[in-house]
């Protein structure tokens, strides 16, 4: 199966790999599924920005030494130096719709934050953001 992902680029997933992962992995797989609903949604055809829709998508999650954050703030500001801050859920993830453009996303919690992030946002197509505080860029 071919999908559009990112900035137009077709990927080619072979979704018949799934069927040789161990019992192991394959209940690895369900837990993760099951901790995190957008993930869930994907697997199951709901949800997800049109490929028509004239804003665009930001999403992510944000964690701490691969440890999820609830409640970490995003602040993303646009070209006309408007701030839009928003939280993670439960699950450390964030979503939101945007106009197309480029935006500079900064994230914080508990005293630490980022470096500023430079996002260029295309109708129509869903850009995803994570961000570790642990990891090393």
């Amino acid at each position: 199966m071919v999908i559009k992902v990112g900035s137009g680029v077709k990927t080619r997933i072979d979704f018949n790999i799934l069927k040789e992962l161990s019992k192991e992995n394959r209940q690895g797989l369900n837990l993760a599924v099951r901790r995190d609903p957008e993930l869930w949604n994907v697997l199951n055809g709901v949800g997800g920005l049109s490929e028509a829709s004239l804003q665009g998508r930001l999403q992510g999650t944000i964690s701490d030494d691969k440890l999820i954050l609830t409640g970490a703030e995003i602040v993303i500001t646009d070209a006309n130096e408007v701030d839009i801050e928003l939280k993670t859920n439960q699950y450390g993830y964030y979503s939101i719709d945007l106009v197309p453009g480029n935006y500079d996303v900064v994230i914080s919690y508990d005293n630490e934050q980022s470096e500023e992030i430079s996002v260029k946002i295309e109708k129509g197509v869903t850009s995803t953001l994570n961000h570790d505080f642990n990891e090393i860029i």
